[in-house]
C-alpha cells in the first residue's frame, strides 16, 4: 500500500475527529477523501451543465431526443439509449465524472411543484 505524507497538525485533527466520531483514523481519512472527490465530481458536472446550456441551440440540431455524454466541454459520445451510453462512457472514462443528459427542446425544463404537505408534530 502506498505511503502518504500528512502534516502532523492535520493528522492530529483527524485523529481527534475520529476519536469523537468513534471511527478509526483510516476510516475518517477514507470518508473525507470520498466526500472531497464527490464534491470535485459535482463541481465538474455543474461546469459541464453550464457548457451544455451555452451550446444547447447547436446540440438540438444534431442530438435532439438522444442522450449525450459531455467531458471537458465536448460531446464525447451519444446514443438514444441511456444505459448503452452509460456503459460505453464507463468503459472509456472509468470513474471520471462525465455528464450524461438527454437533449430536449428546452435546455432547462421548468420544474412544476404540485404542492407539498406539512404535517403537524406531536
Amino acid at each position: 500500500m502506498p505511503t502518504v505524507a500528512i502534516e502532523p497538525t492535520l493528522y492530529q485533527r483527524v485523529e481527534q475527529a475520529a476519536l469523537e466520531s468513534q471511527v478509526s483514523t483510516g476510516e475518517m481519512f477514507t470518508q473525507a477523501l470520498r466526500r472531497y472527490l464527490w464534491e470535485l465530481d459535482r463541481r465538474k458536472i455543474a461546469e459541464e451543465s453550464k457548457v451544455y446550456r451555452r451550446q444547447h441551440a447547436k446540440l438540438i440540431d444534431r442530438y435532439l431526443g438522444q442522450y449525450i455524454a459531455m467531458h471537458k466541454g465536448q460531446v464525447v459520445d451519444h446514443d438514444p439509449d441511456f444505459q448503452t451510453l452509460r456503459q460505453r462512457v464507463r468503459q472509456q472514462f472509468g470513474r471520471t465524472a462525465v455528464m450524461i443528459t438527454r437533449v430536449e427542446e428546452v435546455a432547462e425544463p421548468e420544474l412544476n411543484r404540485r404542492g407539498f404537505r406539512s404535517e403537524a408534530g406531536a
